[in-house]
């Protein structure tokens, strides 16, 4: 497995970390592990590397980033009073954010699920109701204000019988509401699963786990994977990875010419992506366009989607200069493509990620 520390943005700006595990083979998807009230600390990595270990690409964002950094707080009372007063600081709605922001980067690695533990087992159930993610929710006390909220997404739940934090009623009024959840009773108590608190019940862990994949392997089977065109990956040299696009460099020395092509299977037009995405299409355009300006000092930036020979979605910045080979007509049908040299496209490359600030 590999396992490091990546960082991350949110669509406000937000740069937080988050603990990757990556499996040894190709992902069947990914998992992004909500944190409980203690932060991403020993526990919330090994859980991320658990699920990395049966397939999955995991990240665990560092919600706590926005208030205060990450920490790591023990199971005494200091740490849940600590725990505790990040949690009513953050809030959902902008944890929400970064898981959102979490989600657009794990997709690169398949569909996208979550499983979240305690503070983060509401969190997952607000990851079902609002951004549409397949979610497993271990003993999420947090949940009964926002069980009006009707899933978007398949939801898997668990609780210990002998959780002192969730009251019966809260059983009763879920059950009335949404009757077609899954719900596992353990004979356990709250936070069963963590093998470094008093209440870990490795039983109930272990079978709670078993249903746990088993709910990934079917959920996160049924979302269409993206491919790069054959006639990209064979023109083109990889250059970043952005929360929309892949961003390939056109293997031709006579223009700086990057291709954003979206990750979505079978688009073919802008007006194919969801409305959100044709906004983050225009916003990682003007990126790219910001780093061609910045490493090239271009005359002028062409941009185009034009898709007559390959149909997948793309979109093209090209930085343009005054004697150009084709100046000041479009590129296309001038000439013949000239490739890079190995040593000059590396050089290039490195200084286009570092550009992106990658």
């Amino acid at each position: 497995m590999n396992n490091d520390w990546v960082e991350l943005e949110a669509a406000d700006g937000h740069r937080f970390r988050a603990w990757r595990s990556l499996p040894p083979e190709e992902p069947l998807g990914s998992v992004i592990v909500a944190q409980e009230i203690f932060g991403v600390n020993r526990h919330i990595r090994w859980v991320a590397e658990q699920i990395s270990a049966h397939g999955y690409a995991a990240y665990a964002p560092c919600l706590f980033d926005r208030v205060g950094g990450n920490v790591e707080l023990g199971y005494d009372e200091a740490g849940v009073a600590a725990g505790r007063k990040r949690m009513a600081a953050l809030g959902f709605d902008a944890a929400l954010r970064d898981v959102a922001a979490t989600a657009a980067v794990a997709e690169a690695h398949g569909p996208v699920g979550t499983v979240g533990f305690c503070w983060g087992g509401t969190l997952a159930w607000l990851c079902a109701t609002r951004l549409g993610l397949p979610s497993v929710s271990y003993y999420g006390a947090r949940t009964r204000p926002f069980l009006d909220e009707t899933p978007k997404a398949p939801v898997l739940m668990h609780f210990g019988v002998k959780d002192a934090l969730i009251p019966q009623d809260f059983y009763d009024e879920l059950s009335r509401k949404h009757p077609q959840v899954p719900v596992h009773f353990y004979n356990a108590g709250h936070g069963f699963n963590c093998n470094e608190r008093a209440d870990f019940h490795a039983e109930s862990a272990a079978l709670a786990w078993r249903r746990t994949f088993a709910f990934l392997r079917e959920h996160l089977a049924e979302a269409p994977r993206f491919a790069l065109h054959p006639t990209l990956a064979a023109d083109c040299s990889e250059v970043a990875e952005l929360p929309l696009c892949r961003v390939l460099l056109m293997n031709d020395a006579r223009y700086p010419w990057l291709i954003l092509v979206p990750k979505v299977k079978d688009a073919r037009e802008i007006i194919d992506l969801p409305r959100a995405d044709q906004h983050r299409l225009m916003d990682e355009i003007a990126r790219a366009s910001a780093v061609l300006q910045s490493v090239c000092d271009p005359t002028k930036l062409n941009i185009g989607a034009l898709g007559n020979r390959v149909p997948q979605l793309h979109v093209h910045v090209i930085a343009r200069f005054d004697g150009d080979a084709a100046w000041p007509d479009p590129v296309w049908g001038h000439g013949h493509r000239e490739p890079y040299g190995e040593g000059p496209k590396r050089m290039l490359i490195k200084t286009l990620r570092a550009a992106f600030g990658l």
